[in-house]
């Protein structure tokens, strides 16, 4: 059906151009489609037989989960999660996990996300007073000094089923799963460097002009059809 071919490809563009959008978005993890078979054809009974009118519509989306390569900047507050795991971040609109490691300090001394959401450690937000001469240390289990003062243990979860984290935008997601997380048995957390995003943009750009085309050929089909409907309603008012 060319409508149904104009529509999944018309998704699969929304799914690749989000990708390339975020191809810079430390953390960001690619979205790929999910392709399903619907058959129209029913036997008299009204079960579904027959394949001879069936066609391919996009049933769902998921994310890849691939580690990414790693920068290594040298920020104090920019850590990677070496392993499974997310960082967890207290929004407006709930607890969020993140892969980006991209932190920084709040005027009130909070340790926040880039969008400024508090990332949380075991006792809750993590609050660095930092003061002259002192210097902050994250240590691979993710416990934060300040010189030599204990601050806090960043808090790091993975999920049973990953299907139930649902991106929120950028490198955020939700977790609609009945458990809460856990600690993650081997994990180690890296000071001074953050993941990058697993996009490939060079397989993204080829997906984009493969995709491009077929929608483009789906248009003029149905196109055609649409004239060859119209002659016909023509030719029947004769």
């Amino acid at each position: 059906m060319t409508v149904a071919g104009k529509f999944v490809n018309e998704k699969r563009l929304d799914i690749i151009s989000n990708n390339i959008a975020n191809a810079l978005t430390a953390g960001f993890k690619a979205a790929r489609p999910v392709f399903g078979m619907v058959s129209t054809a029913e036997d008299s009974s009204g079960q579904q037989t027959l394949l001879k009118n069936a066609y391919v519509n996009l049933s769902d989306t998921y994310i890849d989960f691939s580690d990414a390569s790693l920068v290594d900047s040298g920020a104090p507050l920019d850590l990677t999660i070496l392993g499974n795991g997310f960082f967890a971040v207290s929004t407006a609109t709930g607890m969020q996990y993140t892969r980006n490691g991209q932190f920084m300090l709040d005027k009130a001394g909070r340790l926040v996300t880039m969008a400024g959401d508090p990332v949380q450690g075991k006792g809750g937000d993590i609050t660095i007073n930092v003061t002259d001469g002192k210097e902050i240390l994250i240590e691979t289990d993710g416990s934060v000094y300040l010189g030599k003062d204990l601050v806090d243990i960043i808090k790091v979860v993975e999920f049973k089923n990953m299907k139930d984290l649902k991106p929120t935008g950028k490198s955020n997601f939700t977790y609609s799963g009945a458990d809460a997380g856990e600690t993650p048995k081997i994990y180690s957390i890296k000071q001074g460097s953050y993941e990058t995003s697993n996009v490939n943009v060079v397989h993204e750009m080829v997906e984009l002009i493969h995709t491009m085309r077929a929608y483009e050929c789906y248009t003029k089909i149905d196109q055609m059809f649409s004239d060859i409907n119209s002659k016909l309603t023509e030719l029947a008012k004769f």
